[in-house]
């Protein structure tokens, strides 16, 4: 071979012909690369031209084309990508920058690999065979340039190649670009923030390197905006009646229905400015992003998980295993036949993008689930796709069918004909079809999609027409009390009392009927059409609110499949359970927000007997209000306020719900959803006990226990069937406790809740917590409050880049799906230790406070704690099973071990009853009495929130963080007892509520 090699970069002659000497070095080229050992000669090889960066492979013929049309890649002096070595031997024409980055670019290539994959995958995986198709077609047109979208394709696969800078031997453009993006995105960085770091990192580059880099963030967003999906503006009503979307409707000018403009005009005429729509939708359509799960091969072969879950067993942990989820199978067996096709879910809600400001605004974000991939990914931002944006300044309310129609025409579409997708896990090409499972928002949205309105009467939309509501004389409200008996056994004995629920009444009717799809879509089929948007016409349906309480026609029976869905949408867990905890705590504090008010006391005489609560003169002719057994008095509020002022929670378990406590006014103030999902389920059974009386404490804490099974990831079927039965029973007791005006719709609709646990599966997967999430999180991107729809799809659209990227970095970088715990530590906590318990990496929370010693109960508690949570004393516990376990109960397990395990432990080490190492010696010894405790502490440790001593009343176990030090090893223990509980075998109709306290410690409330 020739050391000269300035022929690869001269092509073509004086005249513009093609060299002699290039056609010659052409030869020795080929010659080189078919003569390396194990190269066949009809094989396929990189090609080294400058399109393709040695990329894609080619037959000889087809890399001779593109070497004729495109010339060699720049700094390819060395032909390393095709087996060739650096030697000495390099023609100094070239210069010692490209020889230098010549010579590492071969690392390159496998440092970048990632990304040379990332770009495949944003394309298609077979957009390499689509454009070689194009390339052999365009053979003879030697003159063609690749068409816009192909360009962009390899302007990526080039930027993946170059290298940033003789020093970052493992860094390309296109990697550090997306890396300086994500963490734009990712921490939130405005766009002059960005300009000004990138402005700061160019400073560090050569000049030739700096001519690589965008300046700033536009050609940086302009630059990887091909690795997104885009979004389609749509023009839309002022009054939300008209969607101007399709060929017809895009020469419009004005609505059709209203004739209101489509454009709101300039007011000069001298100006250039386009007229701009009076209002828009955003559109970020799903067909391709669907697509893209199945062209990346980082998320194709999860899309198909749900068929290994998909086996009998009364645990439900993912929608797969459901009633619903099967039923849809068998009566569509030809969806079903394929795994790959796809299962969504749809959320919406509205939110205020200037918090609480006063200023009235309401945004409309859409979101699309995919039910495809496991529990851990399925309801993970990244593939929970926002795909419409309906604009404020007022909610769509039951216009919001109209902005739904671009989505519904592509569900639609998807589920008829499908579209072609490429599956890089499986390597083909597919047809997939999609349908929509079911939609999940709060109670008003409910109203909004489903067309049943959500207010008044009729607003339950599993009783329908059949509900027992009734409308309060003085309370001016509906209420629900006492439409809960006809759901009880017909033996029951609630149904005949005629004193604690509507005086003088029993209950001997049937529960009412759910509605199977067939029979809804018969109802609706007849409803008249509405006419959307003209707020002039009154759109009343005949019968509305005394027959029906139906709007209108939902367009979400357009779908053919609709249905066949057993739940078509779901009722909001979450905010079922935040309005029931609200009129419980605002009640039992009676304060400004109490259901038991004035007015609630003047509708007692006319539907309860309870003269013990209705009101009176008294002798200077005021009225009172007779204090009532569920409300607390002063010093009960102060005592639970300051309770509450000093609990606290384990690390990430919880906010600080102590920032909610007003000692002043002693009374609860701004507690969010998850504040009211912790103290519901975890502290109304600790908070209440010896404040309020058992009878009225007992059902409080089984509402507790009710929404804390119903919250369980793991959804037992006969255990849901269990409290389908149980929650009604519970709903009696309170009806017996509290006056009508407590119950609302929402205390109502937990009756159905166990219904859609038992037949959808996992609340986890169907209630609001991670699409709130997610609206915070687009509520923070917004840049410009005068476009603010506009700003979300727009750093929406960046984030979806970074997103894809930051699934191709290296395990140095932190991205959402490599981020590290809390209190993460690359290095153990303790170093020297010889038991795997205390090997976990991890740091300390807070700084050391104090030290002190433990008691009794504490110590027992960390003995155990570690015994049954170290590995080396695995063997042992089985040994203890075998020969302990079979003289106890076998209905609880654990209390053997509990009670025993411990001074069996230590009489079988300690005495050489047991043959092993001396380490377990250690264990045996237990740990120091002396302790540093790191927390202050977390459940007061003297006496219950109660201003009186109770005979029921027992102490609550110290939650610390503290270091147990033992010989040669330290303990971090966190313990949380609780020592009450309801008695699960009271009585039929039964309010007094026996307790128990095991001075062992155990309980079945143990957290």
């Amino acid at each position: 071979m020739t050391d000269d090699r300035r022929w690869m970069y001269r092509r073509r002659g004086p005249r513009g012909d093609y060299d002699d000497e290039f056609f010659n070095g052409l030869q020795q080229f080929f010659d080189f690369v078919y003569s390396r050992p194990g190269v066949h000669p009809n094989a396929e090889i990189r090609c080294p031209c400058s399109k393709c960066g040695n990329l894609p492979h080619h037959n000889r013929a087809l890399v001779t084309d593109h070497l004729l049309r495109y010339g060699f890649m720049d700094a390819y002096s060395v032909w390393w990508a095709h087996g060739e070595i650096l030697s000495n031997n390099v023609d100094p024409w070239f210069a010692a920058s490209d020889v230098a980055s010549s010579s590492n670019i071969e690392e390159h290539v496998n440092a970048a690999d990632d990304f040379h994959h990332m770009v495949y995958d944003a394309f298609c995986p077979s957009e390499y065979d689509r454009h070689r198709n194009e390339t052999e077609f365009a053979y003879e047109n030697v003159g063609d340039a690749p068409n816009r979208h192909a360009q962009s394709f390899y302007d990526l696969l080039r930027a993946s190649t170059i290298p940033l800078g003789p020093a970052s031997n493992d860094q390309t453009l296109l990697g550090w670009l997306s890396y300086m993006l994500h963490t734009k995105a990712k921490n939130n960085i405005s766009g002059v923030g960005y300009n000004e770091i990138i402005h700061g990192c160019r400073k560090l580059l050569s000049p030739e390197d700096q001519q690589k880099v965008p300046s700033n963030f536009y050609e940086a967003k302009k630059f990887m905006k091909n690795l997104g999906l885009g979004y389609v503006k749509i023009d839309a009503c002022v009054n939300n009646c008209f969607l101007y979307y399709g060929d017809e409707a895009k020469s419009l000018i004005a609505c059709p229905v209203c004739g209101e403009p489509r454009y709101k005009r300039c007011n000069s005429a001298q100006t250039r400015k386009k007229d701009r729509p009076r209002n828009s939708l955003w559109y970020l359509p799903i067909i391709p992003r669907l697509q893209r799960l199945y062209m990346s091969r980082k998320t194709a072969e999860h899309m198909t998980w749900h068929l290994k879950c998909r086996v009998d067993s009364e645990i439900l942990i993912h929608p797969a295993q459901s009633a619903a989820w099967k039923h849809f199978d068998a009566v569509h067996p030809s969806f079903a036949s394929d795994p790959r096709n796809v299962r969504l879910g749809l959320a919406t809600d509205g939110f205020n993008p200037w918090g609480h400001s006063s200023r009235s605004y309401s945004c409309w974000p859409v979101f699309i689930v995919v039910y495809n991939l496991p529990p851990e990914m399925c309801m993970r931002p990244e593939f929970t796709f926002l795909t419409l944006v309906i604009s404020g300044p007022k909610s769509p309310g039951k216009n919001i069918d109209v902005f739904l129609r671009p989505l519904i025409d592509d569900l639609k579409r998807l589920w008829s004909s499908g579209v072609e997708t490429f599956d890089s896990f499986h390597k083909q090409n597919f047809t997939m079809r999609v349908m929509l499972m079911w939609t999940i928002t709060d109670f008003p949205g409910y109203g909004m999609v489903s067309g049943w309105s959500t207010h008044g009467r009729l607003s339950c939309p599993y009783c329908m027409e059949m509900t027992c509501a009734f409308y309060l004389q003085n309370g001016r409200k509906i209420s629900f009390f006492d439409c809960h008996r006809q759901f009880l056994p017909a033996s029951h004995s609630y149904r005949m009392d005629t004193t604690q629920f509507l005086k003088g009444r029993c209950e001997f009717g049937p529960p009412p009927p759910r509605l199977d799809g067939h029979s809804v879509r018969l109802r609706v089929a007849a409803l008249p059409d509405v006419l959307f948007g003209n707020p002039s016409v009154n759109q009343t349906i005949f019968g509305f609110g005394e027959t029906h309480n139906w709007v209108k026609r939902s367009i979400f029976w357009e779908l053919p499949y609709w249905e066949d869905n057993l739940i078509r949408h779901n009722l909001d867990v979450m905010h079922c359970e935040k309005n029931f905890f609200d009129n419980i705590i605002h009640t039992v504090m009676d304060d400004s927000s109490s259901k038991d008010n004035v007015k609630s006391r003047m509708d007692l005489p006319l539907y309860c007997d309870r003269e013990e609560l209705q009101l009176y003169y008294d002798r200077s002719g005021s009225l009172c209000k007779p204090n009532a057994s569920y409300a607390l008095n002063t010093d009960k509020k102060r005592c639970l306020c300051t309770w509450l002022k000093h609990v606290r929670f384990p690390d990430g378990f919880a906010s600080n719900i102590a920032r909610c406590v007003n000692l002043a006014e002693l009374r609860l103030v701004g507690l969010k959803s998850h504040d009211c999902h912790i103290f519901m389920q975890r502290l109304i059974p600790i908070a209440f006990r010896g404040l309020l009386p058992d009878s009225i404490w007992g059902p409080l804490t089984e509402v507790s226990n009710f929404f804390r099974a119903l919250c369980s990831p793991n959804v037992n079927i006969k255990d849901m069937a269990v409290w389908e039965t149980k929650i009604v029973e519970i709903i009696c007791k309170l009806e017996r406790i509290f006056p009508p005006s407590f119950f609302d719709c929402m205390e109502h609709l937990a009756i159905h809740l166990p219904f859609e646990a038992r037949i959808g599966g996992p609340v986890q997967f169907r209630w609001m917590y991670p699409i709130e999430r997610q609206m915070h999180k687009l509520k923070q991107t917004i840049g410009n409050k005068n476009h603010v729809e506009a700003s979300i799809v727009e750093a929406y659209i960046l984030n979806e880049i970074t997103e894809f990227c930051s699934r191709y970095f290296g395990a140095d970088v932190e991205t959402s799906w490599s981020k590290p715990p809390r209190n993460f530590s690359a290095v153990p906590l303790y170093r020297n230790t010889e038991f795997s318990i205390f090997a976990c990496p991890g740091h300390p929370m807070g700084s050391h406070s104090q030290t002190r010693c433990l008691t009794a109960q504490e110590m027992k508690a960390a003995e155990l704690y570690v015994l049954l949570n170290c590995r080396e004393v695995d063997a042992l516990l089985d040994i203890f099973d075998r020969e302990v376990g079979v003289y106890m109960t076998p209905s609880d397990p654990h209390k053997a071990r509990t009670r025993s395990f411990v001074t069996w432990f230590k009489d079988r080490v300690l005495n050489g009853h047991h043959e092993g190492n001396g380490v377990l010696q250690y264990l045996a010894l237990g740990p120091s009495w002396t302790v540093n405790v790191y927390r202050e502490e977390i459940f007061q440790d003297e006496e219950p929130p109660s201003t009186q001593s109770n005979e029921h009343s027992s102490n609550l176990a110290s939650t610390e963080c503290m270091d147990l030090h033992a010989e040669g090893a330290t303990v971090v223990d966190l313990n949380e007892n609780v020592n009450d509980d309801v008695d699960e075998n009271a009585s039929e109709g039964n309010d007094g509520y026996e307790t128990r306290s095991d001075a062992s410690g155990d309980s079945s409330e143990t957290e």
